[in-house]
């Protein structure tokens, strides 16, 4: 580990011996035993003398390197034009590090001020990395504050998140040599310690608490390990105080907005996710992929972690957000033709969400519906018990045209059929 010669074990065993011998401290009785399984191989490097003036911006001969080599025992061999490295020179393994030794002894003082050459290019992030920053701003810019826990967890998380026992994420890599058992295995999961971190929030009583984190979580292909685990990159985001499911649902939003994925996403109420509240979770997917969850934390996960309240919180995948991102925009001229607008309410059973409305919304409208927006929800005495009363604005529009009025109502009619499949009908 010191950079030493392990050939000369032998030799410097001998020499000790010769000195204890000689000093009266004992006697060599002879023999050996040789523990060396790992014989060091001679290391033989190409001799590039052009590379190393262009490294160093000198001009040195050939035979002027190779006689600086010879005064530090350096084989050369000619068949090859390699240089042969010598077992005590261990710090000598590539080309910059004999033309160090060059250096050393042409002297740094005489190489000449030269400037730099090379291909100049246009340094950029990565794209992953440029997807991530958006995420960031977005949440900064929505009130949220940056965090980092650790990647080790206990497999007591497990419990305290309601996982069942055959939950895939219960299939965690065991740290062969863990700090103890609070950090004994690679977490599979981000939310404990989004959770841990808002606990310790509330425990200090602050009201209003948004905190988000970039991590990875560690997905075995394999247990015990055969090959590297699957390491994806989570976004995790969590709230309490002044907010809602809709508030948090609104942060996702504007990512997918400025990533130029606006109204891709579908949010599907799901239940499996045990963590979350049966009532309040959804997945969000985009072209049938899902790329995260979001919801309300279980009331009893909320025990577990000693939290009183509502927590919301959501976790983006990054590797399945970032390959559908994109940063190109198509901008379109200030429209030259009016607007019609037509406001429908319509009353349907609770169960309805307005994401199946808007899905037939923009199948049904075609190209001439220019956007459309919800400005009412009501339930009330005027509405029958298990109905709900949602009013839309529906905006059309023509780019070469102004439209006719019968060409709207058309397409209104082909939009409200589609509803009556729902049983969906319009509000007297």
């Amino acid at each position: 580990e010191k950079g030493l010669d392990p050939e000369n074990a032998m030799a410097a065993m001998d020499r000790a011996c010769q000195l204890i011998e000689e000093l009266g401290a004992g006697e060599v009785v002879g023999g050996a035993v040789d523990v060396y399984p790992n014989p060091v191989k001679q290391i033989r490097l190409p001799l590039e003398v052009d590379k190393m003036n262009a490294l160093l911006g000198t001009n040195v001969s050939k035979e002027e390197v190779l006689e600086y080599f010879a005064r530090i025992e350096l084989g050369y061999d000619e068949a090859t034009n390699e240089v042969i490295v010598p077992s005590f020179r261990q710090d000598l393994h590539r080309m910059a590090d004999l033309a160090e030794e060059v250096a050393r002894f042409y002297g740094y003082d005489n190489i000449p001020v030269t400037l730099p050459n090379g291909e100049s290019t246009a340094g950029k992030k990565p794209f992953k990395i440029r997807v991530e920053d958006v995420c960031r701003n977005v949440a900064e810019q929505n009130g949220f504050s940056g965090g980092m826990t650790y990647s080790f967890e206990s497999p007591k998380v497990f419990d305290k998140l309601l996982l069942p026992e055959d939950a895939k994420e219960r299939q965690a890599i065991e740290i062969s040599n863990p700090l103890g058992e609070d950090f004994s295995i690679m977490r599979t999961v981000s939310l404990n310690g989004m959770l841990t971190s808002l606990a310790t929030n509330l425990a200090h009583r602050n009201k209003n608490v948004r905190l988000y984190e970039f991590g990875n979580i560690y997905i075995p292909k394999a247990l015990p390990l055969t090959e590297l685990p699957d390491e994806r990159m989570q976004m995790t985001l969590g709230m309490y105080g002044e907010c809602d499911f809709f508030t948090l649902k609104g942060v996702v939003e504007d990512m997918l907005d400025s990533l130029g994925l606006g109204g891709t996403s579908e949010y599907t109420p799901t239940t499996k996710h045990p963590f979350l509240h049966p009532g309040r979770a959804a997945d969000v997917t985009i072209d049938g992929e899902k790329i995260a969850y979001i919801g309300q934390i279980h009331p009893e996960v909320m025990d577990n972690y000693n939290m009183k309240g509502e927590v919301y919180v959501a976790v983006i995948d990054m590797p399945t957000l970032v390959p559908k991102a994109t940063f190109d925009r198509k901008y379109e001229g200030v429209a030259k033709f009016p607007a019609m607008k037509r406001d429908l309410s319509m009353v349907m059973k609770k169960d309805i969400f307005v994401g199946q409305l808007e899905k037939i919304f923009k199948d049904k409208g075609g190209k001439l519906l220019e956007s459309y927006e919800l400005f009412d929800v009501y339930e009330g005495d005027q509405i029958e018990k298990g109905y709900k009363s949602v009013a839309y604005s529906l905006t059309f529009r023509a780019k070469d045209r102004t439209l006719e009025d019968a060409e709207v109502s058309k397409i209104v009619e082909k939009i409200l059929d589609e509803l009556k499949k729902l049983g969906v009908e319009l509000r007297a």
